[in-house]
């Protein structure tokens, strides 16, 4: 009975050493992170000291890509393209938009994304159209979104957002479009979407949301869509 106790126990320490070796091959290697000197150094700018909000956009970018790929990123995501090979330079990062020099556009959508949406967008400051959509972002819309002040388009729907719809958004006066379709938010329509005035496009449906439809979003005069349904 010993050597066969023995045995087992040899045999059940293999098998987690197995199925430990399995899901490391499964989820792949850690992604290294970028560094974000290599914004300053001439790695990813091609004259940084010419160039010094494209640097500042730069950081900020290699720390929104760092805080998701520590987290399960799938192979064929953009992001594990920013930095390497062919896009090294900055310009060239996939689903990224420069304009004069600073970020203008943002796109991730449709791109395996897990975990929480990175606050550091907020230092993207030049942000016109941020597109999240379509993808399995989880936790709450972060309120630092709301120093987002020149952005024209929130594209958040189809992920797994929970939480409240923060009344700070009402911050983004610029804002043409809001999409929050598809997600699990919850709570009210905050009233003080009503200030948002450029708003063309306000799409809410497929929460969870309650109460009632505030009379202030009467006062969104430019409003062409306004999509409330399930």
């Amino acid at each position: 009975m010993k050597p066969a106790s023995r045995y087992a126990i040899i045999t059940a320490a293999g098998l987690l050493t197995a199925l430990a070796l399995a899901a490391g091959a499964q989820n792949g290697p850690p992604v290294p992170d970028l560094d974000p000197a290599d914004c300053s150094n001439g790695t990813f700018i091609t004259a940084p000291a010419a160039t010094p909000g494209l640097v500042a956009d730069c950081r900020a970018l290699v720390s929104i890509r760092n805080h998701w790929t520590r987290q399960t990123v799938p192979p064929g995501s953009d992001l594990l393209t920013w930095g390497t090979g062919y896009t090294t330079r900055l310009t060239a990062w996939n689903g990224i938009r420069i304009n004069y020099q600073r970020v203008e556009q943002l796109d991730l959508s449709d791109n395996g994304l897990t975990g929480t949406i990175p606050p550091q967008l907020s230092r993207l400051t030049n942000l016109a159209l941020l597109f999240l959509h379509d993808n399995q972002l989880t936790g709450t819309i972060p309120v630092e979104l709301s120093y987002l002040t020149n952005l024209y388009g929130l594209f958040l729907k189809g992920n797994q957002l929970t939480g409240t719809i923060p009344p700070q958004l009402s911050y983004l006066t610029n804002l043409y479009a809001l999409d929050l379709r598809d997600n699990e938010l919850t709570g009210t329509i905050p009233p003080q979407l009503s200030r948002l005035t450029n708003l063309a496009y306000l799409t809410l449906g497929g929460n969870e949301l309650t109460g009632t439809i505030p009379a202030e979003l009467g006062y969104l005069t430019n409003l062409e869509q306004l999509g409330l349904s399930r």
